[in-house]
């Protein structure tokens, strides 16, 4: 009998922590879904919420970028003529490891774009999101982006026509 009462006492402490983790980690995801929400929308000011004052960011193209040089990018008034271009991102993929007071995400952006109403061939790239609790919120601390080549087809491919 205690045997069975030790093991429901532990499996309930392990549920609890599972929840405890999950939760966290699902507040993790809506703030990087959040900034790339903001992303899509220039929406700066929600950008500078949830980033934390020392942000810094590697671009897709590898540049090294401040938080200043960030939000200035998604200024609205830079946002590009939503009838002239569109996209989506979609998010998948995702990786977390959270140590408490700070955690890793991962996640994969599937991008599709409209320019002038004809869509553009799509693209994805992985972020890799290191995150920091402040005041009790999550704050996304830096980003660095790698570029996802497309599948190219193999030589065999080519020669054989397929």
């Amino acid at each position: 009998m205690r045997t069975i009462s030790t093991i429901a006492i532990v499996t309930i402490f392990a549920a609890v922590g599972f929840a405890q983790t999950n939760k966290e980690d699902t507040a993790i995801q809506a703030v990087v879904k959040r900034m790339v929400t903001a992303q899509s929308a220039y929406d700066a000011k929600t950008l500078d919420a949830i980033f934390a004052s020392d942000y810094i960011e590697i671009s897709p193209v590898g540049e090294f970028d401040p938080r200043d040089k960030v939000l200035g990018f998604y200024k609205p008034e830079v946002k590009p003529d939503p009838s002239k271009m569109t996209a989506s991102t979609e998010i998948t993929d995702w990786s977390i490891r959270n140590y408490g007071g700070f955690a890793v995400a991962i996640a994969r952006f599937n991008y599709s774009v409209t320019m002038e109403g004809k869509p553009v061939p799509p693209r994805s790239m992985r972020a890799m999101a290191v995150l920091r609790k402040e005041k009790g919120d999550w704050k996304i601390a830096s980003v660095q982006y790698t570029g996802i080549r497309q599948s190219q087809p193999s030589i065999l491919d080519k020669k054989s026509g397929l």
